[in-house]
């Protein structure tokens, strides 16, 4: 190589070098996750802290000026022409890009966002496992289905925060009797109505009308449902009533044979519903509501449980946090 020509080399490399070394110092002063390594003339952008935006930075960079190639290796290769100018050019745009992508909410510090590697890095064992086992799509349209039909009833009839809270605690009782109803029918059958109770509760008070909402979905509307709990009540009134007497000790005996004409309700209520969805639609449409019903109580508390749960992490320290997280 001739003198002049290394020479040339040589102050291209060491231009690139400097400006590297000055954006790398603004990026960090800034505290913005992303710096710049170069070999020679030739650098990329790396990321400091894992995001699932970070791809975005291209966008940002293209709004101030800069204009990445959408495809390839994100290898980048300054020309041996660029002067100091153009470095300190090129440098304002990518700390300006990356500064306003950070205003923008893209990048989260940790104590906004705790145990942020943690959630990214199952949410890619879920998406890869995901991408690798593929559900039928048949399955797939149907579980689609149910999750819409879940939405809709959300936002028909689940607006009151009040109402929330009773259905994650109507919720967690119904948890508890599936799993009780094989080892304890009774109580099961028992506790039920009584969690059955607190959910109509928010629907029938705490909810505004939204009978007409209601009604353009598969399930039961709110009045049907107060007439249908009405049927729990009906049942050991009417067993008072036949044995002529109304004392607290022969409903407590009677337990047992209460809990089998309240289970017998509940195939009536359920199985009518399921046979009238089936002759008004098909066989699939039953399905889907009867699945969303039986479904309803985990998806309720994994939508409303998180609202009254994270006014509480205030109360623990950032630090007992971020242990916790890892």
């Amino acid at each position: 190589i001739e003198p002049e020509t290394a020479k040339l080399y040589d102050e291209s490399n060491r231009r690139c070098a400097d400006w590297v070394s000055s954006t790398n110092q603004k990026l960090a002063g800034a505290s913005l996750p992303a710096r710049v390594v170069n070999l020679a003339t030739v650098w990329t952008v790396l990321f400091k802290e894992p995001g699932r935006y970070n791809w975005l930075l291209q966008y940002y960079l293209r709004a101030e000026g800069m204009t990445l190639s959408w495809v390839g290796t994100g290898r980048c290769l300054s020309s041996m022409d660029f002067t100091g100018d153009d470095y300190r050019a090129l440098e304002t745009m990518l700390v300006d890009a990356a500064s306003k992508m950070k205003n923008d909410g893209w990048w989260l510090a940790a104590d906004e966002y705790p145990g942020r590697e943690k959630t990214m890095r199952n949410r890619l064992v879920r998406e890869l496992l995901g991408s690798l086992l593929q559900a039928p799509k048949p399955v797939k349209a149907f579980y689609a289905e149910i999750m819409q039909r879940k939405k809709d009833d959300h936002h028909a009839s689940h607006s009151n925060a009040v109402n929330q809270f009773l259905h994650i605690v109507s919720s967690g009782v119904f948890l508890y009797c599936y799993g009780l109803i094989f080892a304890d029918f009774t109580i099961a059958m028992c506790l039920a109505p009584c969690a059955l109770l607190v959910r109509q509760f928010g629907h029938a008070v705490l909810e505004p009308p939204c009978h007409e909402k209601e009604q353009l979905l598969l399930g039961y509307d709110t009045r049907t449902k107060t007439i249908i709990l009405l049927g729990y009540v009906f049942i050991p009134v009417a067993n008072l009533f036949f044995a002529g007497t109304w004392s607290l000790k022969f409903l407590a005996a009677k337990y047992p044979e209460l809990a089998i004409e309240w289970f017998v309700w509940t195939i009536l209520v359920v199985g009518g519903r399921v046979l009238y969805l089936m002759w008004l639609h098909d066989f699939r449409t039953s399905m889907i509501w009867f699945v969303k019903l039986a479904t309803d109580p985990l998806t309720d508390i994994t939508a409303y449980l998180p609202r009254y749960l994270k006014p509480l992490k205030v109360l623990v320290p950032f630090e007992l946090r971020k242990s916790a997280a890892k």
